[in-house]
């Protein structure tokens, strides 16, 4: 299966071919603002580096978001298109679970993904390890630093991967504890095909019309402070 992956949720983006769940081509790039005119042509380079025509991608994955507004919203509407005009199914995928899928491979392992919001908060989820499909432990949310350190409390008995763009004030508030800051900070396109894979081997099709980008609010109930 080909796959063409599309993550453009953050500052750092990246284009993949994924093929059978195994990338042939990436790239990485800062859009610096300028994704809605480099996108198609670096879209273009990484189908040429794998030797594929666009026509004989079998799927097409996008990262929804949370995120950067703009920039999710170019990587959505392109994926959707490319769908609609090959007839080709389509996937889409919240870039916190992309950003967890890099250490969820280790059963039982708790990760927290992390990405910057604004205002000094985050866009964050607990994850439990060990499934083909990172497994949410708590809400895809908003978070204020202490919002997210009390989510964490009940996990710090075992070691917590943090996985993303993890502000100094988490850092700082979990300096005592068995947390583990992970390099990766950014959610990548040769990751997102893989889950996009297993999603399709599982059957999930996305609509390409009612495909949006995933906006995320505060978590309905919130740990009060001290609790």
């Amino acid at each position: 299966m080909r796959l063409l992956a599309l993550e453009t949720t953050g500052d750092i983006c990246s284009i993949a071919a994924v093929q059978d769940g195994k990338p042939t081509a990436v790239m990485t790039f800062s859009h610096g603002m300028q994704l809605s005119t480099r996108f198609i042509p670096f879209i273009d380079y990484v189908l040429h580096a794998a030797g594929w025509q666009i026509a004989e991608v079998d799927a097409f994955v996008v990262g929804l978001g949370p995120g950067s507004f703009t920039g999710t919203r170019v990587g959505v509407m392109t994926a959707k298109t490319f769908a609609q005009v090959h007839a080709k199914p389509i996937v889409g995928v919240c870039s916190l679970d992309i950003l967890a899928a890099e250490y969820t491979f280790v059963p039982h392992q708790v990760v927290c993904a992390v990405v910057p919001a604004r205002k000094g908060e985050v866009y964050a989820c607990v994850y439990e390890g060990g499934f083909d499909l990172p497994q949410p432990l708590s809400e895809r949310a908003v978070y204020t630093p202490q919002n997210l350190h009390d989510i964490l409390l009940p996990f710090i008995g075992g070691d917590i991967v943090l996985v993303g763009s993890v502000p100094v004030e988490l850092q700082q508030a979990l300096a005592d504890y068995p947390v583990c800051l992970a390099p990766i900070t950014y959610p990548r396109a040769e990751t997102l095909g893989r889950l996009g894979t297993t999603l399709l081997e599982q059957g999930h099709r996305d609509n390409p019309l009612t495909l949006v980008p995933m906006y995320l609010k505060p978590p309905a109930i919130t740990m009060p402070k001290g609790a």
